[in-house]
Formats: C-alpha cells, sequence, structure tokens
C-alpha cells in the first residue's frame, strides 16, 4: 500500500520543535477540522437523490456547418446553445414554467457538442421520469434552436427581397405572409445581427423547399417567446415601476406618448404579426422525424448517482486536518501564535482605534450612524434607476440583487482603501507609541466588517419587502446561517490586501492617489451591478465568466453571497432559489484568500521595519 507523507519542508518544519503538540495547536487543529464539517456538511448532507437521463440532437451539414470550425464549437454555437437553454426555461407547463427551479443541483441540462457535429444531451432530475422527460424537452429546445439559426438568415433574406421589390414597384404586399413581414420589420419585432441584404430577386415563401420553411417557422417560434416571455413583460414592468397608464396616453397624445408606451404598442403588435406568420407558415415541429435537425429519444435513466455522503465528510475532515497541519507547521517555524500573542495583548489599542474610526466617519452629520443603513439604501437606488429604468435589466428582484453585491463591494473597498492610508495617516501615532504596526490596516478591516454588519439589517428589510411586492409573502430561506462563513473568508482576503497596500503606499506616496483608480477599475471587473453569467465572450479560449471567477476573488465571493441570500440571477417573473455555493469554489476561494493574506504580511513585516525613516 502506497504511503501518503508531508512534504519535506513541512515535515521539517513540524519537527523542527522539540516534544509534542501544544495544547493550543491541538485546539487549532480540532477547531479547523470542526470548522471544515461545518463548512462543507450542510452542502453534502443536503445532496438531493438525483437521477440522469442523455438524449443526442443531430444536424446535417448545411445547419452545423457555421456552428464550429475545425470541430469545435464558435461563438455562433454557443450563442444557439444560449437560446435553447432560455427556451427550455420558459418552457410552459399550463400558467407556470415546466422547470422552474432549472439550473439547481436536482434539476439541470447539460450540452456536450461531440466531434461528428452532434450534440449530446444530459439531463439530471430527481426522479428518472423528470430527468427522461427534462432530456427530450432539452433535446427538442436545442433542434429548434439550430433550426432556428438558420432560420433568422432565411428571415434576412426574405427581408431584403421585399423592400428592394417594394422601393422599386410600390405595390402593396402580394401575398398575406409578406404583409406580415412587413408589420415585423417596421415594428423592428426581429432584430437581426446585420441588416437585410437588398435583392432584386423576387423571393417568395413558395418558393422554399419544405427544410428552409421548417428553419424560418422555428426562428419565428423562437422569437416569440423571446417576444412574449421576456422582452414583452420587462418593458411592461418598467412601465408599472415609472407610473405610466399607457392606455391613457396613447388616447390623448396618439404618436406623441410616452417612448416605452409606442415601444410597448410596437412589440404587441410585431408580436401578433410573428404569430400570424407562424399560422401562415403552417409547419408544425417534429423533432423526432429523422431531417435536417432532429432528436434521439432520451433513455430511461438506471440508478440514481451515488451521493458518495461517507467519502466526501471523510474529505473534508482531512482538507480540514491538512489545513490545521499547515497552520501549526507555519507557527512552529514563523512563531504565529506568539505574534498573535502581541497583537491581542493590544486588544483595548484596537478597538479605541476601531470606534475613534466609526466617530469620525460620521462626526458632525445629524443622522449619526443611520448612515451605516442609508448610504447604502441610496446608492442601491441610485444604480436601480440607471440600471432598471435607463438600461433595461429585466433581472428578477433587482433590488435585492443590487443591495447584495453594493453591501459586499462596499466592505471591500472601505478596508483596501483604508487600509492603503492606515499607516501614513497614523504617522504620528506610529513615532510618539510602540505597537505591532499590522495593527493599524486590520483596524482599517474591523471597522469597515463593522459598517458592513451594521448595514444588515436594512438589507434584510429590503428583501422582505421586494418579496411581499413580488411574491405576496416572504422567501428567507435556511441558507443565510452561510453568512459567516463568507464574512470570515472575505475578511481574511482584505486584511492580506490591507497589509500589502499599506506596505506599498509608504513606499510609494503615489500609490495613494492610484489606489481609488484601481478599486474604480476592479468593481468593473467585480459582478456587481450585473450577472456574470451574462458574458458569452471567451478571451484565450476560456469563457469570460469563468476567467473572472478564477482571477477575481471578489467576483466569486459576490456570487456566494448572492447564492445564499437571493439564489442565482434570472430573468424576470422567474424568482430566484437561494441554495449553497459548491464546495469546491468556496475552497478555491479560501486557499486565494490565505495565500494573499500570507504573501501581504510577508512583504509587510519586510518593510515595517523602515516606517519610521520612510514617514
Amino acid at each position: 500500500m502506497a504511503r501518503v507523507a508531508l512534504p519535506s519542508r513541512w515535515a521539517s518544519a513540524l519537527t523542527r520543535q522539540r516534544g509534542p503538540l501544544r495544547t493550543y495547536q491541538w485546539l487549532w487543529l480540532l477547531l479547523c477540522t470542526a470548522g471544515a464539517l461545518i463548512v462543507a456538511a450542510p452542502r453534502i448532507l443536503s445532496q438531493p437523490l438525483i437521477y440522469t437521463s442523455s438524449a443526442s440532437v443531430q444536424a446535417d451539414a448545411r445547419h452545423r456547418g457555421g456552428l464550429f470550425n475545425g470541430g469545435q464549437p464558435n461563438a455562433d454555437y454557443r450563442a444557439v446553445e444560449s437560446i435553447a437553454i432560455e427556451l427550455l426555461r420558459y418552457l410552459p407547463e399550463g400558467e407556470a414554467p415546466r422547470y422552474r427551479t432549472l439550473g439547481s443541483p436536482q434539476l439541470g441540462v447539460r450540452y456536450e457538442p461531440q466531434a461528428d457535429g452532434s450534440v449530446r444531451v444530459v439531463a439530471v432530475g430527481g426522479s428518472p421520469a423528470q430527468a427522461q422527460r427534462l432530456a427530450d424537452d432539452a433535446a427538442e429546445a436545442m433542434a429548434r434552436s439550430i433550426r432556428a439559426a438558420g432560420g433568422r438568415e432565411v428571415f434576412r433574406v426574405l427581408t431584403g427581397s421585399y423592400l428592394v421589390n417594394a422601393l422599386q414597384q410600390g405595390t402593396a404586399p402580394a401575398t398575406p405572409f409578406e404583409a406580415q413581414l412587413r408589420t415585423i420589420f417596421l415594428n423592428d419585432a426581429f432584430p437581426l445581427s446585420k441588416p437585410p441584404d437588398p435583392d432584386a430577386r423576387r423571393i417568395t415563401v413558395a418558393q422554399l423547399d419544405a427544410e428552409t420553411i421548417s428553419d424560418l417557422a422555428r426562428a419565428l417560434e423562437v422569437r416569440d417567446v423571446e417576444l412574449s416571455k421576456i422582452d414583452l413583460p420587462a418593458l411592461q414592468a418598467r412601465i408599472r415601476s415609472a407610473g405610466i397608464d399607457c392606455r391613457a396616453e396613447l388616447a390623448a397624445q396618439g404618436a406623441r406618448a410616452p417612448e416605452p408606451c409606442l415601444a410597448e404598442q410596437r412589440l404587441i403588435s410585431g408580436l401578433g404579426a410573428i404569430r400570424q406568420a407562424i399560422e401562415l407558415l403552417d409547419t408544425p415541429f417534429a423533432p423526432a422525424q429523422p431531417a435536417g435537425v432532429y432528436r434521439s429519444a432520451a433513455a430511461a435513466p438506471g440508478a440514481e448517482i451515488a451521493r458518495y455522503t461517507a467519502p466526501l465528510l471523510a474529505l473534508a475532515t482531512l482538507v480540514g486536518l491538512a489545513f490545521g497541519a499547515a497552520g501549526v507547521a507555519v507557527d512552529r517555524s514563523a512563531g504565529v501564535m506568539a505574534k498573535l500573542r502581541e497583537i491581542w495583548a493590544y486588544r483595548e489599542l484596537i478597538v479605541n482605534l476601531v470606534l475613534r474610526d466609526m466617530r469620525v466617519r460620521y462626526k458632525g452629520s445629524a443622522l449619526g450612524y443611520l448612515w451605516t443603513q442609508l448610504a447604502p439604501l441610496l446608492l442601491m437606488l441610485v444604480f436601480w434607476f440607471v440600471f432598471s429604468r435607463l438600461l433595461s435589466s429585466s433581472i428578477s428582484m433587482f433590488p435585492v440583487f443590487l443591495i447584495i453585491g453594493l453591501l459586499v463591494w462596499n466592505f471591500c473597498n472601505e478596508a483596501v482603501v483604508g487600509g492603503a492610508r492606515s499607516v501614513l495617516d497614523n504617522a504620528n501615532l506610529i513615532k510618539k507609541v510602540f505597537f505591532p504596526r499590522e495593527v493599524l490596516p486590520l483596524v482599517s478591516v474591523l471597522a469597515s466588517l463593522l459598517n458592513f454588519v451594521l448595514s444588515l439589517p436594512m438589507m434584510f428589510v429590503l428583501m422582505a419587502l421586494v418579496q411581499l411586492g413580488t411574491l405576496g409573502r416572504l422567501n428567507f430561506a435556511w441558507t443565510i446561517a452561510y453568512l459567516p462563513v463568507l464574512l470570515i473568508i472575505q475578511s481574511i482576503l482584505l486584511a492580506g490586501l490591507a497589509l500589502l497596500m499599506s506596505a506599498l503606499a509608504v513606499r510609494f506616496r503615489d500609490f495613494v492617489h492610484l489606489i481609488g483608480i484601481l478599486m474604480q477599475f476592479w468593481f468593473f471587473l467585480t459582478p456587481v451591478v450585473y450577472a456574470i453569467d451574462s458574458f458569452n465572450t471567451t478571451v484565450l479560449g476560456v469563457p469570460l465568466a469563468q476567467a473572472l471567477r478564477w482571477l477575481n476573488p471578489m467576483a466569486s465571493l459576490i456570487e456566494f453571497y448572492r447564492e445564499i441570500l437571493y439564489g442565482q440571477a434570472v430573468s424576470a417573473p422567474n424568482v430566484p432559489t437561494p441554495g449553497l455555493p459548491a464546495l469546491t469554489s468556496v475552497l478555491r476561494v479560501l486557499v486565494t484568500a490565505v495565500s494573499i493574506l500570507a504573501a501581504g504580511y510577508w512583504f509587510f513585516q519586510r518593510r515595517s521595519g523602515s516606517f519610521g525613516e520612510d514617514i
């Protein structure tokens, strides 16, 4: 049997101090093990029973040609896949969506492009029947989306032909379909990636073969879903929030009515024309019938997927022990506990400095500490007005989505900016009194943490009001209990950054002026006011959303906060469902935070000896 051993450096560090482990080191190991289990157990034990089923989508060379480059899926394929998931999300079951919780651990779908141009569809469901049905529906959605990609080009060609002939001959539409085509075009109800090409040839639907007509019908069906389920409801929600009575405005002012009312009228007219055009084409979709694009039926699932509860709990225990052992190794080699005891001896100074920071921050203001509640609320209202009213964001329960991201980011921004200035702003104190210099950037982090905690009641009140207004009931989840875990991880990350930035600011004074610009840049790279999954672009072949998660720990942290308090971002009228973040993602961010803390503290210690001379 293979023997598991610690790396030689760790082993030597562990044995450098003679004798058994000290009491506090045993307590540290116990704390790390218990902490790992506390963090991991809720996610492991709440794993639902799930089943998988798979189907496939076949497409001929004509339909798959534009979706692959050298056998690899391109941007057009990713757009087709995104539309397929959108169709699946809005698939009706009576008055409600059939897959309301799509994307949860118990209900999901994955598309896997194959080398031969086919697409394998893997579905996960809470029962065998649900998994099989989801696989069939997902395969049908992909087949429809692939056909719609070709149909949009057909629509563009037909529109170009009609426009040229209408300009040259000036006659009314020759066929009922051309009449609907004209209405769709005039109301801008079918946006195209590029404008129609002028074509003097008389091209009509009657000249198209059955496959092309089917593609055109699917493109119109997809646009029907986008208009009726996304675009029109989002516009109507903005009209309601603005308090505009479009019926009265249109009756009184006609073409001079407010633009949102005119836009709603155009979309309604265009949607009606699209539905009329679909009826005129009279081409029902038969996804299982072998043709240019079709799906194979999903296989019945076998046994449920093993959850591996005991092995995962054992793995969490081992990870906690390994983390604790690393801490003991560092303590024995670098004397971490001695430094912590020194900082603890100055706990009264830390408390006084934190309270002083809070008093100075709100000194002279009439509302005082109420600004911990009002400042983020007012900032949220500004972003809500800009993104929901001017930029037309359709994210469900957008105020809750915003306030979570803004509070978490404000904690980060205040801690890093304040930490960068902490040593310079306390230069007189450093020259007069001896104390551990790392206290100053840590005070900045603790003051920002206190400010964040004081803002939480306002956030919960806002969440309750939005939930009551949207759902008619409260929708708080038990996952809120995970909040302290995220606070600890973020505090570790920010402590490392504050230590690093404060040392840099002493060495390079211009860095104090640069930090504000860097934080603004970091703000836009972090999903504070947008959903990170809204990006469909890639960087060096890697999806941009994935790159941001891996390279920007704050992006992942804000997603974690939203996951436990709000859920995954969905479009209205869908309702987000809170859940727990993936353990692997939490572990990745924790390792990143601890690494940044270690690097920041090392650099701070290297530079702190010359602080007296530099300041």
